[in-house]
């Protein structure tokens, strides 16, 4: 086992014994992140049937409880609303079905339709898949390593990459999912247990006059991704990052086309383990790629060659073929590379495009070039910063009070033999380089995890540099990746704005189960101010991009949905 990952370990045991970094927030402000909902879907959980659903020892009384986790350490049981993202709680129904029941006896026609109002025909969005209204409980004070695993990822453990397709089986626009592994649901969205928060990525405003024209190449490059990666089968959490710097992800861009276009010897680079890509990892990737580096003649000749590019070229026109034929209720006569390498039958329905040969990379548009240039679409983290998210959103040292110091400090001793037996270490001579490291290294955090200090300032001058040392080992030690993350907690952290890179994430919604959930009165609209009224009423500043805000469209699809603002013809066209 390698020095990082052994120091991994041991961040991830001292974690709930630590305190938050300086900025974190408590409990009274975490909610208040993002405090805008861009809709309201009219539904909402119905009670009841969402505690026969999520049974537990606490039931829920309000819909914040279902993602709220009480913590107990120290004899002291806190509510941390870890999966809350401001003062709505937005519900949004799903289900694999058509035709479901809800709980107020009406009918959900379309399992889709819904989630298809907030992500229209081409627009990509992320289903964060996790377990806490099944898990709403942590005990820190009996706690092991290897229970707390998955509550130091959040709760967070698959990521969907939701599409809206213009006709999906039913003959109306809705949305499908791809994901790694491609068969996941079969491009649906999930069973009645295993609900999801739905997330919109957003450029920065400097960039919005291309966000369609950029989503459209998000949206080619996760297709071609989707077909050609290589989900690794025993996946631990511990696989290296691919594209962990904007160069790598130009690479896998190069790979992609080729293999799409045919060549073997790209197809097997998928397959290598450091190249593999895991499903949180797909979302990155695609995301990264579609700002970064255009699918364009001007921009891939040059990488990958003229008859390469030409024959990716002709399988998007192919693909583009079956997508017409399924909109006309017919069969694909020829399937294209993207529909055949993947198992997921649904990407069928999914329209895509080379890009503008005068799209830029997004760099090009910033106020500050050399300073985004390296960005990728989020800031991966080391196991230190998952840590350090754990903490924020669950136990911060400033609620607990510097009172607690000596039973932390007592449990975290008290983890030390498993803590060995966990990574190995138990069978190692004492005296092995790797152990006496680890054990140092533990020793000192528990001694100052166990002093209490007159304040919380105090405490932190003293953890710091122990802290910094953890960080500094358990980060990437080369050019491999290793020691670099992107969970899906990466992207539940983004939307409160924490490691946002090129991209942050908006709140959407809480998907719940259509059988959970009823119908609802949509609450009164909140008045706009003049400046507001401007805003929404009118195309100026705002050509090419989609505002899920806004009463009226300038992008170019909304002359399809009628929702076009007044001056979008002399304004934008």
């Amino acid at each position: 086992m390698k020095s990082y990952q052994v120091l991994s370990i041991v961040a991830l045991t001292i974690g709930p014994i630590m305190a938050a970094t300086p900025g974190c927030t408590t409990y009274e402000d975490a909610a208040a992140q993002s405090d805008n909902v861009s809709q309201r879907s009219g539904y909402e959980m119905n009670i009841s049937k969402t505690n026969d659903n999520y049974p537990g020892a606490v039931s829920i009384v309000s819909p914040a409880d279902a993602w709220t986790a009480k913590v107990t350490i120290g004899g002291q049981t806190l509510d941390a609303p870890t999966h809350l993202f401001g003062p709505i709680v937005n519900v949004i129904p799903y289900s694999n079905e058509d035709g479901v029941e809800m709980a107020d006896g009406e009918i959900l026609a379309r399992g889709d339709q819904v989630i298809a109002e907030y992500f229209r025909p081409g627009q990509v969005g992320i289903g964060l898949k996790m377990h806490r209204p099944e898990k709403r409980s942590i005990d820190l004070d009996n706690a092991d390593a290897a229970s707390m695993k998955e509550d130091f990822k959040l709760q967070d453990t698959h990521i969907e990459l939701v599409v809206g397709v213009e006709r999906a089986e039913h003959g109306f626009p809705g949305a499908i999912t791809l994901n790694n592994p491609q068969n996941y649901e079969s491009g649906r969205f999930g069973d009645k247990k295993y609900s999801m928060i739905f997330l919109r990525p957003e450029l920065p405003e400097w960039a919005a006059q291309y966000s369609d024209a950029y989503m459209d190449n998000v949206r080619l490059a996760l297709v071609g991704f989707n077909a050609v990666t290589d989900f690794p089968g025993n996946y631990n959490g511990g696989d290296p990052l691919g594209g962990r710097n904007p160069d790598k992800v130009r690479e896998y861009v190069d790979q992609m086309v080729r293999a799409i276009a045919g060549d073997d010897d790209a197809r097997r680079w998928f397959t290598l383990a450091p190249n593999q890509v895991y499903c949180a990892e797909l979302a990155f990737l695609a995301l990264t790629a579609g700002v970064i580096q255009p699918l364009n003649t001007n921009r891939m000749v040059p990488r990958v060659g003229e008859a390469v590019w030409q024959a990716f070229e002709a399988q998007v026109a192919l693909h583009n073929a079956g997508v017409d034929a399924l909109q006309a209720g017919d069969q694909i006569a020829e399937p294209s590379e993207f529909l055949t390498l993947n198992a997921n039958k649904r990407v069928g329905m999914v329209r895509i495009n080379t890009a503008a040969e005068d799209l830029p990379a997004i760099a090009e548009l910033s106020p500050t070039p050399e300073q985004d240039r390296d960005k990728l679409a989020l800031l991966p983290m080391t196991m230190s910063d998952i840590v350090e998210q754990f903490m924020r959103t669950h136990i911060p040292r400033e609620v607990l009070g510097e009172a607690l110091a000596p039973l932390q400090g007592g449990a975290l001793a008290k983890m030390k033999p498993g803590l060995l037996e966990t990574m190995g270490m138990d069978q190692m001579p004492e005296e092995d380089p790797r152990r006496v490291a680890v054990e140092m290294l533990f020793d000192q955090i528990v001694s100052v995890v166990a002093t209490p200090f007159d304040s919380y300032d105090q405490f932190r001058a003293a953890i710091e540099p122990l802290l910094a040392q953890a960080r500094q080992i358990t980060g990437p030690r080369d050019d491999s990746g290793e020691g670099l993350f992107v969970p899906p907690s990466l992207f539940h952290v983004a939307a409160q704005g924490k490691h946002q890179g090129l991209f942050s994430m908006q709140y959407e919604g809480h998907g719940l189960h259509a059988s959970i959930v009823q119908a609802t009165a949509a609450p009164a609209p909140t008045p706009l101010d003049n400046d507001d009224l401007a805003a929404a009423g009118t195309c100026t500043d705002r050509c090419g991009g989609y505002d899920s805000h806004a009463s009226c469209q300038c992008d170019a699809r909304c002359s399809n949905y009628g929702d076009c603002c007044n001056d979008y013809a002399p304004v934008c066209q």
